[in-house]
């Protein structure tokens, strides 16, 4: 099979889709993979040979119009602030999307993540191939995911309902240009009925374990596969596995990780003060990874018990930790719960919130927004999470995930399937 793997976002958003693009390929399958541009040397050390598509994400999220946007007290201000993020690069999308198909000769399958779904749709569409979303969170309506904190399944099923349609008319105008310059009409329903009608495969990458009776209420249509990860060998080829750390690791008790991944960090300082502070209290070491954001200037002052360093191997490093201290990213959280260690999620906005009250009902974690995160509230919340119970649930919850190697084996199957 020949597959495009179109692929625009944060590390999260891109890095889970190329596992099984690696997969795919150890398959024997011609596979080309676009990614953000800032991600492209990602992917150059995973041996992908990739290409940019779309635009730069790490600009997008830290650009005033999304960061004064979405805090904007004008609720125009933070409706244009969501349409930017939600259609952010579309045409350069498109325009990479076609490329990698020609790059291929023809392709049988374009496969997206959760975002650019739009534009992907509508470039298999006009070239008549088949279509592959790996979905990170469940984003169909249904009554199992809390998406508010009160409310019951109705609730909460219709809710969903009004956020998919809350998208469709925030990015209609958007999409329907795309299609306009794809030679196709303009649609007149939202994403998710016309992928639903032409059977489009709709990958779930993530554990049922925190949302029981999902896959019963969805069938067969959208296949659960658990949180994906990429393959030992692989995760050696990033590098990120550096002796300082593990020497670090090795010269004193389990600390608590914490990382923020591809979140913007508004005053690094004063995380890393309120960290220092708070694990302090405790007794606690605490290693930062420190992620898009600049920690260096603060590092210094913050204690001989804490560490800062850069991107880490979650697979490796979280298994020698005794918390997270996380933004509640999909893939965080799975690394987390496969560590068998509890969270505290310091969530800003998206799926975050959502994924820390399902940590929190699981009675694995606990969840607050970022903005509150002090020296208080992390030393309470750590507090909470370290306590016998949590821990002992955390261990068993992610003793029954489904293996990374398994997840992305089923996730590939269901891609050959789109084909």
């Amino acid at each position: 099979m020949k597959l495009a793997f179109a692929l625009t976002g944060s590390r999260g958003d891109v890095q889970p889709a190329l596992a099984v693009a690696l997969e795919l390929r150890r398959r024997g399958h011609d596979v080309a993979v676009g990614v953000a541009p800032n991600l492209v040397p990602l992917g150059e050390r995973l041996g992908l040979d990739p290409v940019p598509v779309g635009l730069d994400s790490r600009d997008l999220l830290g650009s005033q119009t999304v960061q004064r946007g979405k805090r904007s007290r004008n609720p125009r201000d933070r409706v244009r602030a969501h349409r930017a993020m939600a259609t952010h690069g579309w045409t350069e999308l498109r325009e990479g999307t076609l490329a990698l198909a020609d790059r291929l000769g023809g392709v049988d399958a374009i496969v997206v993540g959760l975002l650019g779904q739009e534009v992907g749709a509508a470039v298999a569409e006009a070239l008549g191939c088949g279509f592959a979303a790996l979905h990170y969170f469940p984003i169909r309506p249904n009554g199992v995911v809390p998406l508010v904190s009160r409310g019951g399944p109705v609730v909460q099923h219709a809710l969903g309902d009004a956020v998919l349609g809350l998208r469709w008319s925030l990015t209609r105008r958007d999409e329907n240009q795309q299609r306009a310059a794809l030679g196709l009409p303009p649609a007149v329903v939202r994403l998710q009925d016309r992928l639903r009608d032409r059977g489009a495969v709709e990958v779930q990458a993530y554990d049922p374990v925190l949302m029981p009776g999902l896959p019963e209420q969805w069938g067969v249509d959208r296949p659960f596969v658990g949180f994906l990860s990429l393959a030992e060998e692989d995760r050696t080829a990033l590098g990120e596995d550096t002796a300082d750390v593990s020497d670090w690791l090795e010269a004193g008790e389990p600390p608590v990780y914490v990382g923020f991944g591809s979140m913007p960090v508004r005053d690094p300082a004063a995380l890393l003060s309120a960290v220092s502070g708070a694990c302090a209290d405790l007794g606690l070491r605490a290693l930062v990874s420190a992620g898009w954001n600049a920690f260096d200037a603060a590092a210094e002052a913050a204690g001989d018990h804490v560490k800062v360093v850069g991107p880490v191997d979650h697979v490796r490093v979280l298994p020698r930790c005794r918390a997270a201290v996380h933004h509640g990213g999909a893939g965080t959280t799975g690394a987390t719960l496969r560590a068998q260690i509890p969270s505290v999620v310091g969530w800003y906005s998206a799926d975050q919130p959502i994924w820390g009250r399902l940590l929190a009902r699981a009675g694995v974690g606990t969840s607050l927004p970022v903005t509150r995160l002090d020296r208080v509230t992390l030393r309470a919340a750590l507090a909470e999470v370290l306590e016998p119970e949590t821990v002992a649930r955390a261990a068993a919850l992610g003793a029954g995930l489904a293996p990374a190697e398994v997840a992305v084996r089923a996730a590939a199957d269901a891609v050959e399937m789109a084909g």
